[in-house]
């Protein structure tokens, strides 16, 4: 009896995109891929060694997985590789935890549709943003609840590929958990409406097309100036990459990765002039020209398997 088995691509995502804190996200063409075959003795093995977390995070979204699905827990092998870095706010924890769940509903012959997919995995990543980039590709505008702050829905618009991400990932990490305790409990009332403004005007330069009018109009007050001791030197990388001609820019989830938005045209003076910031200052740093990946994630099925 042949194994079934499959492969999961999933996107990178670049989330908050400044002001649009836990909101609004776009996939990036930057991918992770995880093979996933059954097998029939219920056990969760990685087919190459691997750290403990990662192994406790596919645990759970198996666990997690069979719940929300109405099934009995199974076994399988896995592999999982790929280009998205690890810890530097690209969604990486996102898209291991996704495909885990797109796998095992392919396997499972597929009882959970892309919502209840996407609701799971936020509540698995608590990140609603990298969840819908994650499985609906484009630009995604995640609705939450507001009060439990639990994902609703999201509404999805494709970009052209005539726009370029330029995102640059120095060598440092940034925990989710760490950048978050250092966000306070109150904010301003006047850095809230700076900020909404931002928000609506780059949500609305972006559905329209109309890219250049992003030029010094999008700007964060609620969580950025925050995360700055966390991601030294990022803040002063947008602004070169902006002064190089890029439309705008924004520190890219949590960080360490900062992003700038820019024409094709641009996009490597952008890259050299943010990378540089980081190389004067003594901090290797690596440089990726992305596209959006307007598909979402993807799950293929293979003959035979891994084990």
């Amino acid at each position: 009896m042949s194994i079934r088995s499959v492969i999961v691509q999933a996107p990178a995502s670049t989330s908050n995109c400044g002001p649009g804190f836990d909101t609004l996200s776009i996939a990036l063409s930057l991918y992770n891929f995880i093979r996933l075959s059954e097998r029939s003795d219920g056990q969760i093995c990685p087919v190459e060694k691997i750290q403990e977390g990662t192994q406790m995070m596919v645990e759970e979204a198996s666990l997690s997985f069979a719940a929300a699905a109405g099934l009995d827990a199974t076994g399988f092998n896995y592999e999982i590789w790929g280009d998205v870095p690890e810890a530097r706010g690209l969604g990486s924890s996102s898209t291991i935890r996704a495909a885990i769940v797109a796998g095992l509903n392919k396997l499972h012959d597929e009882p959970l549709d892309q919502e209840a997919m996407i609701r799971l995995t936020t509540r698995l990543d608590n990140a609603p943003d990298n969840a819908c980039a994650a499985f609906a590709g484009g630009f995604c505008i995640a609705r939450t609840d507001p009060v439990t702050f639990g994902y609703r829905e999201h509404v999805r618009f494709a970009l052209p590929e005539t726009l370029t991400f330029v995102a640059v990932s120095p060598d440092y990490k940034v925990l989710t958990d760490n950048s978050r305790r250092v966000l306070p409990d109150t904010i301003p009332f006047n850095d809230v409406v700076r900020s909404a403004n931002s928000l609506a005007f780059l949500v609305g330069a972006l559905v329209s097309g109309d890219f250049a009018r992003l030029d010094g109009a999008v700007n964060d007050f609620i969580h950025q100036p925050y995360r700055e001791l966390l991601n030294p030197f990022g803040r002063e990388s947008i602004e070169a990459g902006c002064h190089a001609g890029a439309y705008t820019g924004w520190l890219s989830g949590s960080g360490s990765t900062v992003v700038c938005v820019s024409s094709g045209e641009k996009a490597r003076k952008v890259a050299e002039a943010m990378e540089q910031v980081y190389e004067v200052n003594g901090k290797k740093s690596r440089a990726y020209r992305l596209m959006t990946d307007n598909r979402g994630l993807t799950v293929s099925e293979e003959s035979g398997g891994i084990g």
